[in-house]
C-alpha cells in the first residue's frame, strides 16, 4: 500500500508526466477514451524495459499490446543524477533500501535532470490498426493513464524505461558513499524522521576503523599522586597496590592464564594476596581476621605458590575423600615402585609414607598434592597432579632435594 506521504512526495513527478503525456497525444479524442479504458480496468500489468513501457489492453473483442517509447538517459546523465542525490540523506537512505527517492521527482533536487521525458520524446505504437501507423490510439492512451497512476506510488517503472533499474541506480549511488558518511537525516515538519530511512543509513554505514587491541601489560599508576584518605580507609599506597592487583587478575582472566574451576574463596584469596611481595606485611592482620596462625598461613602460602587456591586448601587440610579412592591411589603407587622398602598408609585422609617422609593429600580440585616432612611438619612441594603416581614421584624428588632438618 502506498502511504499518503509517499503519494504527496511523488506528486511533482505525476504532474509532469500527465502534462507531457497530454501534450504528446496532441489533443486527440483517444486521450479521454483511453482514460475510460483505464478506469474500467482494461490495462494489464505494465512491463518496463530500456526505452519503452508496454502493457496488454483488453478491448471489446480483442486484446492489444500498447507500447510507449521514450529515450534512455545517457551514462553522463545517470552519473549527474547520482552525484546530486548522493548529497541528500533522505534520497541515499531510500536508494540503499532499493526504493526510488522522492527527490528524483523534482528536477530542482535532481541536478536539473528530468526523469519524465518531454512531450516530443514520447511516441506511441499498438497492435491495433491505428497504433500500427504510429499515432496515439485508445489503447496506448489507456497505458499512459495507467503509468500516471503507477508513478503516484513509485518511479521504478520510469527509471527502468529510462535505462537503469532501481537496484542498479542504488548501486551507482552506493559507490559514491565508500568511506563517506551520507550525513544525518533532517526531521520533517512534524519533527520526526522515518525509521526505515534511518535503518538504511545505519545498515550501510561506511567501514569503521578497527579498535586497536588494548595493551594488557600497561598499568597506569593512577593513585601514585593521591594523598592518603581519612582513616579507616586504605592508604594511597594500598590503593595503588590493590589497583595493580586487580589489573593483574583481569589480565590473567583475559589471557586465559587464570585458574579455572579452583576454589577462590575468601580464605584462598587472602592467601593469594599474602603470597605476593607486597602482601606479606599483612600477615598479622590476616591471622587475626581468619583465626589461623601465622605458621599455618605461611604453609598455605607455599601451597598456593605450588598449586593455586586448591594448593592452599590442601596445605591447610586434605579434602575429604572416599576410602576406596585412597585405596586405589595407594595400589597404583605400590604397583609403580620397583622396590618397596616402606609402606604407604592411609592416615587422616592422606597417603603417608612415614619412612620416606612423603605425603599425598587430595585437593578440592581432584588433584593430588605432594608434601615432604620438615622439622616434624609437612611442607607443600611442587608437582601436584591428577595422577597419584606422578604426584608421588614429585614428592620423592622434592624429598631428595630437601634435608630432613635444618
Amino acid at each position: 500500500m502506498t502511504s499518503p506521504s509517499n503519494t504527496r512526495s511523488m506528486s511533482p513527478l505525476v504532474a509532469a508526466w500527465k502534462q507531457n503525456f497530454h501534450l504528446a497525444t496532441g489533443g486527440s479524442g483517444s486521450y479521454t477514451k483511453g482514460l475510460n479504458l483505464h478506469r474500467n480496468g482494461a490495462v494489464g500489468q505494465i512491463h518496463a524495459a530500456p526505452g519503452q513501457l508496454a502493457a496488454a489492453i483488453g478491448a471489446k473483442k480483442a486484446t492489444h499490446k500498447a507500447v510507449l517509447a521514450l529515450p534512455e538517459l545517457t551514462d553522463a546523465q545517470w552519473h549527474t543524477l547520482a552525484d546530486r542525490l548522493a548529497d541528500i540523506p533522505q534520497a541515499v537512505a531510500d536508494l540503499l533500501a532499493n526504493r526510488v527517492p522522492a527527490a528524483i521527482a523534482d528536477p530542482g533536487h535532481a541536478g536539473g535532470m528530468a526523469i519524465v521525458p518531454s512531450a516530443d520524446e514520447i511516441s506511441f505504437s499498438c497492435s491495433c490498426p491505428t497504433g500500427r501507423t504510429g499515432r496515439v490510439c485508445d489503447h496506448s492512451a489507456a497505458l499512459g493513464h495507467a503509468i500516471a497512476e503507477r508513478l503516484a506510488g513509485t518511479a521504478s517503472v520510469l527509471l527502468a524505461a529510462r535505462g537503469m533499474p532501481t537496484r542498479s541506480f542504488a548501486a551507482l549511488v552506493r559507490d559514491r558513499l565508500t568511506d563517506t558518511d551520507p550525513g544525518s537525516l533532517p526531521a520533517d515538519a512534524s519533527g520526526t524522521v522515518r525509521a526505515d530511512q534511518l535503518y538504511s543509513l545505519w545498515a550501510n554505514r561506511p567501514p569503521q576503523q578497527p579498535t586497536p587491541e588494548p595493551d594488557l601489560d600497561t598499568v597506569a599508576p593512577i593513585t601514585d599522586t593521591l594523598d592518603d584518605p581519612p582513616a579507616p580507609c586504605p592508604s594511597a599506597q594500598d590503593l595503588a597496590w590493590m589497583t595493580k592487583d586487580a589489573a593483574d587478575r583481569a589480565r590473567a582472566l583475559l589471557t586465559g592464564a587464570g585458574a579455572t574451576g579452583q576454589p577462590h574463596d575468601p580464605l584462598a584469596d587472602a592467601v593469594r594476596i599474602l603470597a605476593t611481595p607486597e602482601g606479606i606485611r599483612r600477615l598479622p592482620d590476616v591471622a587475626h581476621t581468619t583465626g589461623h596462625t601465622e605458621s599455618t598461613l605461611r604453609t598455605m602460602m607455599i601451597g598456593y605458590r605450588h598449586g593455586g587456591p586448591a594448593g592452599a586448601h590442601a596445605a591447610h587440610a586434605p579434602t575429604p575423600t572416599p576410602t576406596t579412592t585412597l585405596e586405589h591411589a595407594r595400589e597404583a603407587i605400590r604397583a609403580s615402585r620397583l622396590l618397596a622398602l616402606s609402606s604407604i598408609d592411609i592416615i587422616d585422609g592422606t597417603l603417608t609414607d612415614t619412612t620416606a617422609g612423603i605425603q599425598l593429600r587430595p585437593g578440592p580440585d581432584g588433584a593430588w598434592f605432594p608434601f615432604t616432612s620438615f622439622n616434624e611438619e609437612w611442607r607443600p612441594a611442587a608437582g601436584c597432579s591428577a595422577d597419584p603416581v606422578a604426584a608421588y614421584q614429585a614428592a620423592r624428588r622434592a624429598r631428595t632435594a630437601r634435608p630432613a632438618a635444618r
